[in-house]
């Protein structure tokens, strides 16, 4: 349990974790820790704030913002970019492994305007907010 918080100006016994004092409106001092990101009093033994997860100890890092989760549009995008890249590559390997008196550049085309079709919107898909 808490102790009750002395006004330093008035002396008057103030509820823990007030921020003001009831008797004169003065600023009171913690008697213990503030946490340096959300500003809750917590007691002097805390070595995390309960309010928001910070470490109170020597090392000041915010607590890790949590990521939201990857949509089904996102992934789908992510699919869609590496088929597109396939196809770009995949286009001349069907070329090379032709034998040389069937080559043509032509099935080529096909090939790399599938590839950056799937490029292009795989990439607007996986950065779309």
């Amino acid at each position: 349990m808490q102790q009750l918080q002395i006004c330093p100006g008035c002396r008057t016994q103030n509820a823990p974790g007030q921020r003001f004092c009831v008797g004169c409106g003065a600023p009171l001092v913690p008697s213990g820790k503030v946490c340096p990101f959300c500003g809750t009093n917590m007691p002097a033994t805390s070595r995390f704030c309960t309010t928001c997860g910070s470490n109170l100890g020597w090392d000041k890092q915010q607590p890790a913002k949590q990521q939201k989760p990857t949509s089904g549009l996102a992934k789908f995008g992510t699919v869609l970019f590496a088929l597109g890249v396939l196809c770009i590559i995949g286009g001349p390997v069907a070329i090379l492994i032709t034998s040389p008196t069937e080559q043509s550049y032509t099935p080529m085309i096909p090939w790399a305007v599938t590839g950056l079709v799937g490029i292009i919107a795989g990439l607007s898909l996986m950065f779309r907010d």
